[in-house]
């Protein structure tokens, strides 16, 4: 069984310009972990001639490894008993060797995607606020469907930093996401009274 581990970590630490932006490498990671997950993976596997499992065995690191080759059955014309024979995997699907896409795809796939702290935003609590059904259009269900339909992930950093992010393109999470934001807004202004959807400085405005 072959696999591959994809390290998020050192990749940004080293990407990173300043201080500030390495400290935050592995944060970041984990949430670009978590976006790809969700959003990049599943329609790789369904693709791939190899049948693999993707995990996150440790914070911003990805491992994909081979599972139990897919069988194709036969039927001996002679006996006319079935044999199983693997199903050939195609070369740029393998995790071995440098022809291997996966790791280039991963790179490539981050190229579009950003993340958005909105800082420690009591996530452990905040999560578990939000019920799964709301007649008002806010429960986990609903934002579910928006993290589907608009390719974005909104990572609950829980028994960690406690910080909310949100992941995805660039341009999406600039005009696309208020709905999320609103959302998420609506939950942390009962537990703080703080409106992210508003800004950070909404709060000091709020108390002149």
């Amino acid at each position: 069984m072959s696999s591959l581990e994809i390290d998020l970590v050192t990749y940004l630490s080293e990407q990173s310009q300043t201080a500030k932006q390495k400290d935050a490498s592995q944060l970041r990671a984990h949430a670009l972990v978590q976006w790809l997950l969700a959003h990049h993976f599943p329609s790789k596997i369904r693709k791939s001639s190899l049948p693999v499992s993707v995990s996150s065995p440790r914070r911003g690191h990805i491992c994909i490894k081979s599972t139990t080759a897919t069988m194709g059955q036969t039927t001996d014309e002679k006996e006319g008993t079935p044999t199983t024979t693997p199903t050939p995997i195609r070369e740029e699907d393998s995790l071995d060797g440098p022809k291997s896409k996966w790791e280039k795809n991963v790179f490539q796939a981050l190229k579009k995607v950003t993340v958005d702290d909105l800082g420690h935003m009591n996530a452990t609590e905040l999560q578990s606020s939000i019920p799964a059904k709301d007649k008002e259009g806010r429960g986990m269900m609903d934002l579910q469907a928006l993290e589907k339909k608009l390719c974005v992930k909104v990572v609950f950093d829980c028994n960690e930093t406690d910080h909310v992010l949100l992941v995805g393109d660039e341009k999406k999470l600039e005009k696309k996401v208020f709905v999320i934001r609103n959302m998420l807004s609506h939950y942390h202004w009962r537990l703080s009274g703080t409106d992210v959807a508003m800004g950070k400085n909404n709060k000091a405005a709020a108390s002149r």
